[in-house]
């Protein structure tokens, strides 16, 4: 199915593209997310998220604080371990189903591990540093409107890299692509700034807002 969307994103033909990945690149991706324990983990990390918010552990206080440093010590030391012992699993076990399996369970606790170092990282920075407050301050309203600037972020690189578009991937490296997502992200946050000032969501927030909402009788 990878096969069938690779031709279609090398063929430079909109209609063709568009088609292609509605179906089968959307077949595609999903059936890799649970293949991969993606689709699992997707929903077991929303929950986490939201089970973390509910408990205020994201506001500036001592208590918070302990917990967070707690929370980096220990993520560091089980990423620290979690990574060698899937490199030497993988290295050591000769079935390939049973690699597949195993690599894919540590892999999906590595990250998981990872992620709460760059989190807790992240909280415990923005709160002990007026510098970084500053600087992350402004960047609330890009997350406000992240799943906007997620999807844009899909359209316009197809519109400069895939031959649908400018078709530049032939032509920039790390460097230069590191730059364009730069520019990129800076045009997106002023235009979530100047969308924030005549709406309180960013307008896929507001669609999916209004398709999820559960009204109580």
């Amino acid at each position: 199915m990878y096969a069938t969307v690779q031709k279609a994103v090398e063929s430079g033909n909109l209609q063709n593209f568009l088609e292609t990945n509605i179906t089968t690149g959307q077949k595609a991706s999903l059936l890799w997310a649970i293949d991969a324990g993606r689709f699992v983990q997707t929903i077991g990390l929303f929950i986490l998220g939201f089970w973390l918010s509910k408990k205020n552990v994201f506001t500036s206080s001592e208590y918070n604080t302990r917990f967070w440093v707690k929370i980096l010590i220990v993520s560091s030391l089980l990423f620290g371990l979690l990574y060698p012992l899937k490199v030497n699993s993988l290295d050591s076990t000769p079935n390939e189903a049973v690699k597949a399996s195993i690599g894919t369970v540590l892999n999906m606790w590595q990250k998981l591990a990872f992620t709460f170092v760059i989190v807790s990282s992240f909280v415990i920075s923005y709160y002990a540093s007026t510098f970084v407050n500053c600087i992350l301050v402004k960047l609330k309203i890009y997350g406000k409107m992240s799943l906007t600037n997620y999807v844009s972020q899909s359209i316009i690189g197809a519109i400069v890299y895939f031959p649908i578009g400018l078709h530049l991937s032939p032509y920039l490296g790390y460097t230069a692509s590191l730059l364009v997502g730069g520019i990129i992200f800076l045009i997106q946050l002023y235009c979530c700034q100047l969308w924030s000032k005549h709406f309180s969501q960013g307008p896929l927030e507001k669609i999916w807002h209004k398709a999820t909402r559960i009204r109580q009788k």
